[in-house]
């Protein structure tokens, strides 16, 4: 597989409500530092979602935005300071993660796509590059990069056998491992499986059952569905890597009180 062959995608257009009453894109709070010349340089968080994309060999990428976070195409912009060619798609309506990401559909069939997330930092640096090498070598049709961390009860923990994903919950009350999906890569087999299932769900009504979270599709519960439905799904695990979520008023707090993964960078 070449880079052409990978695209990735990042969705950008959530309202924020954890963070209310916010009324800034999240993804561009510059609550992340590195050390520079002078002193330390802030940097919105978007800028490591892209930038680990392109350390990855991801030439290019959809960032997924809605009309009243438009800030972030003005900040972005090309995406040429970040490496990795950027093109937009609008998402008019708030209809949650896996809608975001399925709209996408159209532009990335016949390719593999690259998934993360605009408000998270991970690490080692390498993830991603070492995700798509797996995803590469076992023919997978999704692979996950799984992280330790303390907060599995309102993340995505996954527990395994070997290299293979055997569950995939949607923060639980009393977490099975103390660990969480951070970033995914796909093709159009899970591609396909995640569309149709938002078709049935829309039929069915989901927003009354376990597939849906606050009247929004989870996505994680299509990872879990990919799994109980045979799709190779494999995980690659960073036991000494770290996962952060900014996205919340927790997490910002966490970040100014001292020594962080935000302070170290991927």
């Amino acid at each position: 597989m070449t880079s052409t062959d990978f695209v990735g995608l990042v969705p950008a257009a959530g309202r924020g409500t954890r963070m209310a009453p916010l009324r800034y894109p999240k993804e561009l709070l510059p609550i992340v530092y590195e050390q520079a010349e002078g002193g330390a340089r802030l940097r919105p968080v978007a800028e490591y979602a892209l930038e680990s994309l392109a350390g990855a060999g991801v030439g290019s990428a959809i960032v997924v935005v809605a009309p009243w976070k438009l800030e972030v195409v003005a900040y972005l912009g090309d995406g040429h300071h970040l490496g990795v060619d950027i093109a937009y798609l609008l998402q008019e309506e708030a209809r949650g993660l896996a809608c975001a990401l399925d709209l996408a559909r159209g532009w990335t069939r016949g390719r593999h796509v690259v998934f993360v997330m605009p408000d998270t930092i991970f690490t080692p640096s390498d993830a991603l590059t070492r995700l798509r090498r797996v995803y590469e070598e076992t023919g997978a049709d999704l692979a996950l990069a799984v992280f330790p961390t303390p907060d599995a009860h309102r993340l995505g923990p996954v527990t395994l056998r070997g290299d293979r994903v055997h569950r995939v919950f949607d923060k639980p009350a009393d977490p099975p491992v103390m660990n969480t999906w951070g970033a995914a890569i796909w093709g159009d087999a899970f591609a396909r499986l995640l569309h149709e299932g938002l078709l049935q769900d829309t039929r069915e009504k989901a927003p009354q059952h376990d597939s849906h979270r606050n009247g929004e599709p989870v996505l994680g519960h299509y990872f879990d569905l990919a799994v109980r439905s045979g799709l190779r799904v494999r995980a690659v695990e960073f036991p000494g890597g770290a996962f952060q979520d900014v996205g919340t008023p927790l997490a910002v707090r966490r970040s100014m009180e001292g020594p962080s993964l935000l302070a170290v960078g991927p």
